[in-house]
């Protein structure tokens, strides 16, 4: 094998990982600020925050719904995304892969819900990879607070963003200049709520 075909094969990686933790960043910030900031009333997003906060009372319940229930939204999103990065030239294979696995990262958190057998051999190995985001890594967002672990695609970021405290700091930062502290989660026992 040439070195070119190496080095060509090694920026494909890092073009289609990178684009898989760019889309596992965008999730966690979604999905951050859907449970600490969203407010069900709201048009157009409420359904989501709704369907959300169920998801935190019962968590497989979103399970029942069938692949275009749990997807439509997110999967109308990223074709917009698909069809302006064309058009403004920005559409490549870095920005691509970040689409198109963001497409499916309700898909991903849907398998971080279900059981080996219910996923399969295929599905089970990238979980157990970390690059599919496992039951046991995604648990940790329905513990306690349920104010961690926002990242539903992989289990490579949010330990990295935990230990930095991102998403508190976040929090802090909008508390500090708006005032605006986030909302508390009424499926989460009151001695588990985190202050800001």
């Amino acid at each position: 094998m040439s070195v070119t075909a190496v080095s060509t094969g090694a920026g494909i990686a890092l073009k289609v990982f990178g684009g898989l933790y760019l889309a596992d960043a965008i999730s966690g910030v979604f999905h951050w600020f859907e449970d600490r900031y969203g407010n069900p009333k709201w048009p157009v997003l409420g359904h989501t925050i709704r369907e959300n906060q169920q998801h935190h009372h019962t968590p497989r319940s979103f399970l029942k719904g069938t692949l275009w229930t749990r997807n439509r939204e997110v999967w109308a999103i990223g074709t917009v995304f698909l069809i302006i990065f064309y058009f403004v030239g920005w559409l490549n294979l870095f920005t691509g892969a970040a689409v198109i696995f963001g497409m499916f990262a309700n898909e991903i958190h849907a398998a971080a819900h279900r059981s080996p057998k219910e996923n399969g051999p295929v599905i089970t190995a990238l979980q157990k990879t970390g690059l599919m985001q496992s039951h046991k890594h995604h648990a940790a967002h329905h513990r306690k607070g349920k104010d961690s672990h926002y990242c539903v695609m992989t289990n490579h970021l949010n330990p990295a963003l935990e230990r930095l405290q991102v998403f508190q700091r976040l929090e802090r930062l909008i508390k500090w200049s708006t005032g605006v502290v986030p909302r508390l989660d009424d499926s989460v026992n009151p001695r588990y709520r985190r202050a800001v």
